[in-house]
């Protein structure tokens, strides 16, 4: 049995796809205890002195300013001084959290980043903001309180899309708040703002799934592209060395750019081009 099914019980996964998944938040109580038997502090004591942790530590969006966090001595320092203690790709660097992300991976033929969160009591790590992944988050330990709004500001957003100022004060959508104890989890849809608070020191698994969009077909379909003499012949010059007038340029670009939005059409309504897509999620999969 999959992670995801034991997450949702008795509910089928399939209920979940087609009722949640992309759409709307879902939250099961209890739903991950005995799912994930996870020591944080032990893992933390381990993984906080590698040189190479993606680590990040935070507090209501600014950074910690003491020195490196790179003992579970400072991590300890970090949160009682009220940051926000947040393991990237934590995946990487243990064997359940890596199994985790293998059996996730499996499960929806995506990237998928395990992200550890320690959060001090009352401060908050980030303000309202949204992720391009779809996340779900398990409460591992204590109590945590999250905020969540639909996107109307950038809905679907992809990694390329999120700019720098997300525009919050732009979002119209009524909040919803949901509480998760330790053993609870949350599903979150890629581009959802949300933000938390918690009432006391929480610890939970946040696992990020970049789930395949319109544009990684098109990636896919570049490649084989490639391959075909249609797509690899010259334009006419298109600089000054040509002395056609822009619409004789247009021209006599015309019938080439007709036949390969054909040949495009024909390519993207081929069953064999899905069926290469997904033959070729498949493979990217870590053996």
């Amino acid at each position: 049995m999959t992670i995801l099914q034991q997450l949702l019980g008795s509910l089928p996964a399939a209920t979940f796809l087609a009722e949640n998944m992309f759409r709307s938040p879902f939250a099961l109580a209890g739903g991950c205890r005995n799912v994930v038997e996870w020591d944080v502090a032990a893992t933390c004591e381990r993984l906080l002195p590698q040189p190479e942790l993606d680590l990040l530590v935070t507090r209501e969006g600014l950074p910690w300013p003491g020195a490196a966090v790179n003992s579970a001595e400072v991590g300890r320092t970090a949160l009682a001084d009220g940051y926000t203690l947040c393991i990237r790709h934590a995946d990487r660097h243990d064997p359940l959290l890596a199994k985790i992300a293998a059996d996730f991976q499996a499960a929806f033929l995506a990237p998928i980043d395990v992200h550890v969160y320690c959060t001090p009591a009352e401060r908050p790590g980030f303000g309202w903001h949204y992720d391009a992944e779809d996340v779900f988050i398990l409460q591992t330990e204590g109590t945590k309180d999250w905020w969540l709004r639909k996107n109307t500001v950038n809905p679907w957003p992809l990694v390329e899309t999120i700019p720098a100022d997300m525009r919050y004060e732009r979002e119209i959508m009524p909040a919803m708040r949901c509480t998760l104890a330790a053993g609870d989890w949350l599903y979150i849809p890629a581009g959802y703002w949300h933000r938390t608070s918690a009432p006391q020191i929480s610890t939970s698994l946040s696992i990020g799934i970049l789930s395949p969009t319109g544009i990684d077909l098109v990636d896919s379909l570049r490649r084989e592209l490639l391959k075909d003499l249609r797509w690899r012949q010259r334009l006419p010059v298109l600089g000054a060395a040509n002395e056609m007038s822009d619409d004789e340029l247009l021209a006599e670009c015309a019938p080439l750019v007709q036949e390969l939005t054909s040949d495009l059409q024909r390519k993207l309504s081929s069953p064999q081009f899905l069926r290469q897509f997904l033959a070729e999620r498949k493979r990217n999969l870590p053996s």
